[in-house]
């Protein structure tokens, strides 16, 4: 009887033992290449992030031409995240078995995106009115996009550590939830500050609107983190 395709490919590769093996390699060969794509798109939420940290700064000098300025450019990368994201999920969707699960990787990226979302609607409700704020906001505003950044960069290398080691992933994964308690802490303050501050509504609801989003930058870093810990935990050998 005639050997099946599959059998004469055993053959060629010195049985069940050499197939399986260069299985094993071309599975590890399309993770690294997509956990580059991932590693990269980290990088370019962090990019996007430190790019709302600008607009605070300008926000808070009242340079208001600067601030819509940059406020555009976020736009244009939050269009092109959304292009990068969709890239990641087409190669998930023909790739072959990973050591680390597709659904893990796609949730992995689709938060990322989330992140991106939420920094760019920051930046649009300042963008929204123009208004001066209490020299005591403004600073508390400017820690606040310093902690995003903070956050969001520490989640870039608890995932790039996820091609180095899950322990290690593990380990800097855990130092976000530290970090995204100083954003909850301002928010706090500042929350505080703006019931004591004699504005109108339309003025307290934009800004609970911008620190709202803020936090939001920081809370779904943490969350990420988390995931990562709960992908690290099952691959874990």
């Amino acid at each position: 009887m005639d050997k099946s395709p599959l059998d004469r490919i055993r053959k060629s590769l010195g049985g069940p033992t050499g197939l399986d093996s260069a299985i094993d390699a071309m599975a590890h060969e399309r993770q690294e290449q997509i956990l580059e794509r991932i590693f990269d798109f980290s990088d370019f939420v962090v990019l996007i992030v430190k790019a709302l940290e600008d607009v605070v700064e300008s926000y808070v000098a009242d340079d208001y031409q600067s601030m819509n300025r940059k406020v555009e450019e976020m736009e244009r990368l939050e269009d092109e995240a959304d292009d990068r994201k969709q890239e990641i999920a087409d190669r998930l969707s023909v790739s072959g078995a990973f050591r680390i699960g597709r659904g893990d990787l796609a949730r992995l990226v689709t938060s990322l995106d989330v992140i991106a979302n939420y920094a760019v609607g920051a930046a649009d409700r300042m963008a929204m009115r123009p208004f001066t704020l209490p020299e005591e906001i403004n600073d508390k505003l400017l820690q606040m996009a310093g902690v995003c950044v903070e956050a969001v960069e520490r989640l870039r290398d608890a995932i790039r550590a996820l091609d180095e080691s899950f322990r290690k992933a593990i380990e800097v994964a855990g130092e976000v939830d530290a970090i995204e308690s100083k954003a909850d802490k301002l928010y706090a303050d500042i929350y505080t500050f703006m019931f004591e501050w004699d504005t109108d509504f339309k003025t307290f609801h934009q800004l609970k609107s911008i620190i709202d989003r803020l936090e939001s930058v920081a809370d779904r870093a943490a969350e990420n983190a988390e995931l990562i810990r709960h992908m690290s935990l099952e691959y874990l050998e």
